[in-house]
């Protein structure tokens, strides 16, 4: 009797497995024909190409005036708000100095993997093997959230000493700059980090 209901409930637990991964539609991120998305069932647009490792390392930049250190990770199945959509993310934490004093060091609180919105630079958009875009912002000088944004471009250039390309261009200013939530009004400052950088490899 023991052995059957060991063997029940094997079945149930693969059956049920079975199921659920049978729900799930994965998509290549590389790939970029989403004409055949399926209308039930969670996506899931995976990297399955592991193209966002090579930029997973730490990349330092450093001109005497302005020092940036940056380290990239990678969250998986991130999902995109209350959508059966999810999407492998290419995320970062970073450190940025002007003449020796700190202006932004995001180590540490970028930890919230259900939270997209935690990281300021983040994205999914791969461009071909050595190349990725990504939305950017920076964090606000107060309370409320910075009112530009705009799009990043890492080009990974290998070598004895691997580079990364990183080159931002800012978009429009986008929505209204009514005070938020808490009563206070956006950070309408514009961004401080270099615009276009080579970092290197560390």
């Amino acid at each position: 009797m023991k052995n059957l209901i060991t063997l029940i409930a094997v079945i149930l637990f693969v059956s049920s497995a079975t199921l659920l991964n049978a729900q799930e539609t994965i998509i290549p991120l590389k790939d970029g024909d989403l004409s055949n998305i399926p209308l039930t069932g969670d996506i899931y647009h995976k990297d399955t190409t592991n193209t966002f490792d090579k930029f997973m390392e730490i990349w330092v930049f450093d001109d005497g005036t302005n020092y940036f250190k940056v380290t990239f990770s990678k969250k998986e199945r991130i999902r995109y708000g209350n959508m059966r959509i999810y999407s492998d993310q290419l995320v970062c934490e970073y450190l940025f100095k002007v003449n020796g004093t700190t202006i932004y060091d995001t180590y540490g609180i970028n930890s919230n993997i259900n939270n997209r919105g935690a990281n300021h630079i983040l994205g999914d958009n791969i461009i071909n093997e050595n190349e990725i875009k990504l939305s950017y912002s920076e964090p606000p000088v107060n309370s409320c959230d910075k009112y530009a944004d705009g799009k990043l471009t890492l080009n990974y250039i290998s070598g004895s000493t691997p580079t990364l390309q990183w080159v931002r261009v800012n978009n429009e200013l986008y929505g209204d700059n009514s005070k938020c939530p808490d009563g206070s009004s956006m950070d309408l400052t514009d961004f401080v980090i270099p615009a276009n950088m080579t970092l290197i490899k560390q």
